[in-house]
């Protein structure tokens, strides 16, 4: 005699206390710029530049000469909001049904989920701002990056800013390859304004794919005496200079490098941190489980002659 189960279906043994989150990538634009609280709409972010003019002291008298000059750059920030809601009765049907508690009504999201809900939040919204301060424009298809315009585009268009990708500072490219990408490198270093080579907070901002691709074309080189940070994928000098380079989420994915002040790019927001402030709450009108988050961002540079760029 036996036991006949050919009519039970597999069983599969549940972790119903345990829901698993991907893997979110660590943002570092927006902790590096300069903060400008309370924008509604928009700000200006002023810029001063003055001539003097030296003459010959022998003489007595006073003549004045040379112009100072003021001028403005606008920031205009998006006005954003995430709004999702859940039918917590869809859980019943599925192995998920062992995350509810007893009885029909339910005012809130499972235990477990909640938790998990809010890492993965975080997460994501940590990932999309970073991408959108870098690659942000106002006409893509993308919901994500259409509501404002990020620093690509804004440098991109500025006049006044130093292209590296030019016979003046390297033979020009049309693509990022491990053959090209020190000379790349060593070009940009050569375009970097002397007025902000010696500065602790001039950066060079690329793509963690073409961060990685330097690494490596480095090694290939035999160029082993250069010295990354704890993170292999964090930030590094570019080889033979005090100049740091630093390996941007927001820009990977594109072939544009940018070397700039820390001080020179500028963050507009309502409230610091805004985007980390949501609420989950339970509508009793339409018996759901709702999620709420409005949140402003917008991105400007003032000193445009002092941004080196690499665009291909």
């Amino acid at each position: 005699m036996a036991f006949n189960v050919t009519s039970l279906a597999a069983y599969t043994k549940t972790n119903e206390q345990t829901l698993i989150t991907r893997s979110f990538f660590e943002p570092k634009t927006a902790k590096r710029m300069q903060i400008l609280t309370g924008v509604k709409s928009t700000i200006q972010v002023p810029a001063l530049t003055d001539a003097l003019i030296w003459q010959n002291g022998d003489a007595c008298g006073f003549s004045a000469s040379g112009d100072t000059t003021i001028s403005a750059r606008v920031l205009t920030v998006g006005r954003i909001k995430v709004n999702k809601e859940w039918c917590v009765n869809d859980l019943e049907t599925k192995y998920t049904q062992l995350l509810l508690s007893p009885g029909s009504n339910y005012d809130a999201l499972p235990n477990g989920i909640d938790q998990a809900f809010t890492e993965t939040i975080l997460g994501t919204m940590g990932e999309d701002v970073e991408k959108a301060i870098w690659q942000g424009d106002t006409t893509s298809w993308n919901s994500q990056l259409k509501q404002f315009d990020g620093l690509v585009k804004i440098i991109n268009a500025a006049s006044g800013t130093i292209q590296a990708n030019a016979s003046a500072f390297m033979t020009p490219v049309t693509a990022i390859t491990a053959a090209n990408i020190i000379s790349i490198v060593q070009g940009i270093y050569q375009a970097i304004p002397v007025e902000i080579l010696d500065k602790p907070d001039l950066n060079v901002y690329m793509g963690i794919g073409n961060f990685r691709t330097y690494q490596t074309a480095l090694t290939n080189a035999n160029l082993f005496n250069f010295i990354a940070t704890d993170n292999a994928l964090g930030e590094m000098k570019i080889h033979g200079t005090n100049v740091n380079i630093v390996a941007t989420p927001g820009l990977t994915g594109t072939n544009a490098i940018y070397a700039l002040r820390d001080s020179n790019m500028f963050l507009g927001v309502d409230l610091e941190n805004e985007e980390e402030e949501f609420k989950f709450w339970y509508s009793e009108d339409f018996d759901l489980v709702r999620f709420k988050a409005r949140f402003k961002y917008g991105v400007q540079v003032s000193q445009t002659q002092e941004i080196v760029k690499f665009t291909i």
